[in-house]
């Protein structure tokens, strides 16, 4: 099986590292590729807005893939759902990119970064919560969930109830390298219980869960060292590090420290009793792995993965639930039977626990599983007789575009295809560049009364002959494969409400605007917020019927955000749309545009009254699916 696993990179090591052992453990099966986001961009997606720095890192990793590629994908690719990485792959195999047409795309839990955010206390921050809405469309998307044991699946089967999610398999984490073994010092009955946490100090690992249980222990003889690097995960934004110290008050029992180095860890365990791991999120602990393998017990709060890594009495205990109060009724438990503690690591459970970790076999035979799944069907093939497809462009005044945007319609690749200009009234002298337009073939001129552009494009859409219309303003441009892309998506997904690309973005003479030059949509099944448009333009391609059967269309006039109020609408009646994850099209910026012409607070205003228009819309439809 030709497997694709992509890593996170640096910034988040354990998972890399967890995946590269994972890479190195199946290549003696299977062909295996290691993807990794790229340092930088290629020069055009690097142009783009992204709506956040995991979308954009997501873009280099389909970039990764298709440089490893070529023409034809893996069977298999995975990734973490913490990352976002896969948004981008996914959204190009949902518009029928044919590289990822017959890949199966697992999503591995890790957990997500909502869960750790939600646990943070910090989800409803916009940046979190925009991460958040990456990840639950890549999980809807995803043909398979890999979650690593214990309660993970429950989790996320009661968190994420509104999604259907994919079929699961359950694959463990290969172990990293033991640390090396230094001897334990030597303790008396009368020496104190010592616990050890490793691990960011963060809010959702329950750093600030377990000194507070510490504290508040009526048994005096423990000791406790918190070894990790700080993050600003604690009240406010503040830093947990400072947070903890001012809990701790100089407290000699508590030695708050940096993460520790190879040796350091080796000392750190050398000298504990038991690793705590408090978390209040966990799908896997690969600090707790570490502490198993220097033969310390572990306790731990029943959450994800670790349900299954502590074997209650065996490879040490678990608290009744999460936070401070579970915690230090389990630290009294042990304080009350230092033997306890004794047993544990001597019995001879955790070896032979950190024994089954090991063993690669598991991992192996749930991949020969996974391979025995059959690829995914193809996508329809294009029919014999192709459709037709009407470009629709309406005209107010753009004679100096229009033949440009006309030009990249009848240059498509696509060749049934006509043309449609509705004029909207307009009839300056320049305008008669009209009337050589409808001397081509396949073009057709139209006039009505003054009426706004949304007018156009209803009356464009009723008289149009093909199956799918494509909308293009009179001052934009297609680049030659966008309908013949367009129509690949549709026959890999006959639903889609619409089909849209990331954007080229030019100036009035048609060169491209530095520094960001373009911009990459989500599609109106991501984002639920309605802060800004990640849904897409209207450069895009429709089903016909949509608007001649289904009764949706364009408008009201004088909106500035028709765009957007239409993908709402759709949204709300459960139609999507796709996004192809490439620059084919070309949005002219002029100095009279909309977004250009009128100041921030108009631009406000306006999108007030879109949202407030969808609303009432909204509460329309309510009204009438319940008559």
């Amino acid at each position: 099986m030709r497997i694709c696993l992509v890593s996170p990179g640096p910034e988040m090591p354990q998972l890399a590292g967890a995946v590269e052992r994972l890479a190195e453990l199946l290549a003696g099966a299977h062909e295996v590729a290691l993807v990794e986001p790229p340092a930088e961009l290629s020069q055009e997606a690097a142009a783009l807005t992204f709506c956040s720095e995991q979308h954009r890192r997501s873009a280099g990793v389909m970039e990764a893939i298709r440089a490893h590629y070529g023409s034809e994908g893996p069977d298999y690719l995975e990734f973490g759902d913490s990352t976002s990485l896969g948004f981008v792959p996914l959204q190009a195999r949902l518009s029928g990119d044919p590289l990822l047409a017959q890949t199966q795309i697992a999503v591995r839990a890790c957990p997500s970064s909502e869960l750790q955010a939600l646990h943070d206390e910090v989800l409803s921050h916009p940046k979190h919560w925009l991460r958040a809405e990456l990840e639950r469309w890549q999980l809807a998307q995803a043909d398979r969930l890999v979650w690593p044991g214990g309660d993970v699946l429950g989790l996320y089967r009661r968190y994420y109830d509104g999604i259907e999610l994919p079929p699961d398999t359950c694959i463990g984490v290969l172990p990293p390298e033991p640390p090396p073994l230094v001897p334990a010092l030597s303790r008396s009955s009368g020496d104190p219980l010592r616990i050890l946490f490793l691990g960011e100090l963060r809010r959702s690992r329950g750093a600030l869960d377990l000194l507070e249980a510490c504290l508040s222990l009526s048994d005096d003889e423990w000791e406790l060292t918190m070894a990790g690097a700080d993050t600003e995960t604690a009240t406010m934004g503040q830093s947990v590090l400072a947070t903890l110290e001012g809990m701790a008050d100089e407290d000699p029992r508590v030695h708050l420290c940096g993460p520790p180095t190879a040796a350091e860890l080796a000392d750190r365990l050398a000298a504990a009793d038991l690793v705590a791991v408090p978390s209040r999120v966990e799908a896997w602990s690969e600090e707790g792995v570490t502490a198993l393998q220097a033969g310390l017990p572990l306790l731990a709060t029943p959450v994800g993965g670790m349900v299954e890594l502590v074997e209650e009495g065996v490879a040490g205990w678990l608290s009744e639930d999460i936070g401070p109060a579970p915690l230090a009724a389990a630290l009294e438990r042990l304080l009350g039977d230092r033997g306890e503690v004794e047993r544990v690591r001597g019995a001879g459970g955790i070896a032979s626990r950190v024994e089954r970790l090991a063993d690669p076999e598991p991992i192996l035979a749930a991949y020969r599983e996974l391979e025995a799944v059959p690829r995914r069907p193809l996508p329809a093939p294009a029919p014999a007789q192709a459709p037709l497809v009407t470009g629709i462009v309406p005209y107010y005044g753009a004679s100096k575009f229009v033949a440009e945007a006309v030009g990249s319609l009848l240059a498509q690749t696509h060749r049934e295809l006509e043309v449609l200009i509705v004029n909207d009234g307009s009839f300056a002298a320049a305008d008669s560049v009209l009337a050589e337009l409808e001397c081509i073939p396949r073009v057709t001129v139209v006039t009505q009364s003054n009426a706004g552009e949304a007018a156009a494009r209803n009356l464009g859409t009723t008289l149009a002959r093909g199956e799918y219309v494509v909308l293009v303003d009179a001052d934009n441009m297609l680049e030659p494969r966008f309908v013949e892309r367009a129509l690949e998506a549709y026959r890999a997904e006959p639903e889609l409400a619409y089909v849209t690309s990331w954007l080229r973005m030019i100036d009035e003479n048609g060169d491209e605007m530095p520094p960001e030059h373009g911009y990459a949509p989500l599609g109106n099944g991501v984002v639920e917020s309605d802060e800004r448009n990640w849904d897409g333009d209207m450069l895009a391609m429709f089903p016909r019927r949509l608007f001649t059967e289904l009764g949706f269309c364009h408008g009201p006039g004088g909106s500035m955000h028709a765009d957007w109020e239409l993908y709402r609408w759709l949204r709300q009646e459960g139609r999507f749309g796709a996004v192809i994850p490439e620059r084919l099209a070309r949005y002219r910026i002029r100095p009279e545009s909309l977004l250009r012409g009128h100041g921030e607070e108009l631009l406000e205003w306006g999108w007030n009254e879109s949202r407030n228009r969808n609303y009432a819309r909204r509460v329309r439809w309510i009204a009438t699916s319940h008559e």
